[in-house]
């Protein structure tokens, strides 16, 4: 179990990542209070992952547990309510946007519990095998690794999906002056 706990530790402050980027992209095309409830947000989920990425571990659980919850309900209240369609924000990603905050909020989650069980369980006495070391090992990496690579898997079409992302122009096509010079 500690070889899978060290390999996905990094997973929540990426899924931090990948909903900041999303909810950035979407408050450049949202309208009325979409646009800065969005940008807002994917700020905050943008610092919280730099600072827990810079810690090693997770930084004010109970903090991020709450935002998590708040942006969950409002976008469920967006949705419930039809604004998604009226405030120009595509149902894929603030679905992706979802996603990512789901393994953040959950992962907050059982750190609170296991501090709080770690609190009230009786002394005992250390592990022979100690604490974890401190920095990436092996199967961190590893765990670093493939978890950017479902963070990209889910955020690069949900990127797409936005009027930001609609508006790029697509690889491998350039513009062309009059000159027919490319740019």
């Amino acid at each position: 179990m500690r070889a899978l706990a060290a390999a996905t530790r990094s997973w929540p402050m990426l899924a931090a990542v990948g909903a900041g980027l999303v909810l950035l992209a979407v408050a450049a095309g949202a309208g009325g209070i979409v646009q800065p409830a969005a940008a807002v947000f994917g700020v905050a989920a943008l610092v919280w992952s730099i600072l827990a990425l810079r810690a090693g571990r997770l930084v004010a659980p109970a903090a991020a547990l709450v935002a998590c919850s708040v942006f969950l309900v409002g976008a469920g209240a967006l949705v419930a309510t039809g604004w998604v369609g009226r405030a120009d924000v595509a149902a894929g990603p603030l679905v992706a946007a979802s996603a990512f905050i789901v393994v953040v909020a959950a992962s907050c989650a059982l750190a609170l519990r296991r501090a709080r069980v770690t609190a009230t369980a009786p002394a005992r006495a250390a592990r022979p095998d100690g604490p974890p070391a401190a920095g990436f090992d092996r199967r961190s990496l590893v765990g670093l690794v493939a978890g950017a690579a479902l963070v990209a898997a889910l955020a690069t079409p949900a990127l797409a999906a936005t009027p930001a992302g609609g508006q790029a122009v697509p690889h491998g096509e350039h513009l062309e002056e009059p000159g027919g010079h490319a740019h």
